[in-house]
Parts: C-alpha cells; sequence; structure tokens
C-alpha cells in the first residue's frame, strides 16, 4: 500500500468515526470498554505468572521468529534491530495499551504521564515507565500527514518511539518513522478535527491525564489522603496546595483550622478536603502531579521547548508540575 492509500483509507476512517450518532458512540465506547476490561483481566492473570497475554510465552522469551510486545521488556538477546518487527504486528495504540497495563502493575497511574501540558502540543505525547524501563510515544499532526527530512519512510503517515534502560537510551525517537496503521491514522485524523473534543480512554490504563482531568478534579481533592511518611509523599500521585481567603469584612478563626486539621489527621484525608467545608472564605487549591510521576520525554517539534535527558526533564517537570489547576469555591 502506497503513502497516499495509506492516507485515504486513514481519512475514510476519520469520517466514519465522525458520522456516528451520539447514541452510536456511546454503544460503541460501553462495547470497547467491556471487552477492554475483560482482556485486562486476562492480561494480569498472565503477567502475575510471568507469562505473556499475546503469545503466551514466559516474559523472560525470546524468540525472534515471533515478534511480541513483550519484548520492550528487554528479554536476553532483544537488540533495537528487533523493534520495528514488533511493530509490523502491533499498531501504536495496540502496543501503548499493552505498556500501559503493564506500568499500572507497578503503580496506579503515576507510571503514565500523558499530562498535556507537560507536552509540545502533539496528537500523541505520553511517556510510560515500568521498573528501569522507559517508553515514550510521539506522533505529531506533521508525523500523520507525512513529511520531508526524513527520508522515504518520513513522507508516509508515522509515528516515533523511544526507548530507555536504566536511564540510557537504548531506541532513540529519529531512529524510525512507524508506519501507522488504517486505525491509527483515522483515529489521529478524528482527534486532529475535533481538537479538544476527542479523549483516548485505556481499560486498565488509567494514567495521570485522567487522574488530573478537569471532571475528576473535585473528587481527586475529596478522595486524597494525606501521606504518613516521607517516603509516601515522595511516591505520591498528587500534591495539593490550599490557599484561603477570607470573604470581605469576614476573618479566619485559627481554631476552626487546628481543629480542621486535626479532623483531618484522625480521619486519614487531606487537610484540603477539610478547609473546603469552612464558611464565609474563597478557597483556591492547586493540584499539581507528584514528584513520583514519571518525568514525560518530548521530542522537539511543535511549541519549542528544551528536550533534554532523563534526569534534566525530572528538573523540568518539577518545574511544570506548578502550573495550576485550579479549582475555586466561594462559600
Amino acid at each position: 500500500m502506497n503513502d497516499d492509500e495509506i492516507r485515504q483509507r486513514g481519512l475514510e476512517y476519520a469520517k466514519y468515526l465522525a458520522a456516528r450518532s451520539p447514541e452510536e458512540q456511546q454503544h460503541f465506547n460501553e462495547r470497547a470498554r467491556r471487552q477492554g476490561e475483560e482482556e485486562h483481566r486476562a492480561f494480569r492473570e498472565k503477567f502475575q505468572a510471568g507469562q505473556c497475554w499475546v503469545c503466551g510465552e514466559a516474559l523472560s522469551a525470546f524468540n525472534p521468529t515471533k515478534p511480541c510486545p513483550h519484548w520492550l521488556l528487554k528479554p536476553s538477546g532483544f537488540g533495537k534491530e528487533h523493534f520495528e518487527l514488533i511493530t509490523q504486528k502491533c499498531s501504536l495504540i495496540r502496543l501503548e495499551h499493552y505498556l500501559r497495563w503493564i506500568a499500572n502493575e507497578e503503580a496506579f497511574a503515576k507510571n503514565i504521564n500523558d499530562l498535556a501540558d507537560e507536552g509540545s502540543g502533539k496528537l500523541v505525547e505520553l511517556t510510560i515507565k515500568y521498573k528501569n524501563l522507559q517508553w515514550s510515544f510521539s506522533c505529531s499532526a506533521s508525523d500523520l500527514s507525512g513529511h520531508d527530512g526524513g527520508g522515504e519512510h518520513s513522507k508516509r503517515p508515522h509515528w516515533h518511539f523511544q526507548m530507555y534502560v536504566d536511564d540510557m537510551p537504548f531506541i532513540r525517537y529519529n531512529d524510525f518513522h512507524l508506519a501507522l496503521s488504517d486505525e491509527d491514522a483515522g483515529l489521529l485524523e478524528h482527534i486532529r478535527n475535533n481538537s479538544g473534543k476527542v479523549r483516548r480512554r485505556f481499560a486498565g490504563g488509567t494514567s495521570m491525564g485522567d487522574v488530573l482531568n478537569t471532571s475528576t478534579l473535585e473528587q481527586v481533592v475529596a478522595m486524597g489522603r494525606s501521606a504518613a511518611k516521607e517516603d509516601e509523599a515522595k511516591a505520591a500521585l498528587i500534591e495539593l496546595s490550599t490557599m484561603i481567603v477570607a470573604d470581605p469584612g469576614k476573618t479566619i478563626n485559627g481554631e476552626d483550622i487546628y481543629n480542621l486539621i486535626q479532623a483531618a489527621k484522625a480521619e486519614n484525608v487531606t487537610v484540603t478536603s477539610k478547609l473546603r467545608g469552612l464558611q464565609g472564605v474563597s478557597v483556591t487549591t492547586v493540584v499539581s502531579p507528584g514528584t513520583g510521576v514519571v518525568a514525560k520525554a518530548v521530542r522537539s517539534g511543535g511549541r519549542k521547548r528544551q528536550r533534554g535527558d532523563p534526569l534534566k526533564a525530572q528538573v523540568d517537570r518539577e518545574w511544570r508540575e506548578r502550573l495550576k489547576r485550579q479549582i475555586d469555591r466561594a462559600d
């Protein structure tokens, strides 16, 4: 299939997605959610037994004649030269979903950073971590369209991948221009045509973008738990900072604040969740990614920003996590 045929089939799939009624979309989403949950349960059972859900072999197995996404766990014998064999069998979306599942086996959500405000505006831009491994996906609008400057492979609709092992590069973004499948190209075209209106959801693959979504922030604040120890704080999903301002003509009673703090300790909830019950004040809560959230490895392009290595990216993220996601409430 030539480049124009790939683009055309992607556009046709995007038109199909756009033409569905709200009822059809809801039915499709619900069916996909149920299927995803069933597959995730099967995956977990296999993974926890040390086996791959896709091929059925041990996660430590490597057979160059049987490409499988579990190779990205870097079993003995797997090299960069074998990577394209995986992508010939697995699309971007399917590979991403598989690695999201793996990441959440180690820790919920914080090992998957797809936060838009830590990126550079690409259609797909996230980093996934599991133990000493990090995988990053990237696809810009120009990648989806195909572009000059990277040889023949860059002229077709494509995406990029990066992999680090023990904080050292194993696969770099510019090593490959990986062909998008019809499904990938169609979904990304649909996202491009409906900017800000389409959310990608992955059953069992909850990410920081899901946790810190505007529709869930109120619940995050209300249901948060206070970290009892320093190591728990460092590993936390989120950090909460709250500012209290008395309404005009009102004062803040220090005893009320003290009582709320003690109640929060007793109930093992955040002080923030209690402070929001104060009367006669405005409460502003800033919700930031915790320091334990994996840093996003941003590929150059899009809005100009520093790329950096993983250590520099971590420092960069630490100040970016101060970007405000405000929830304001005036009682």
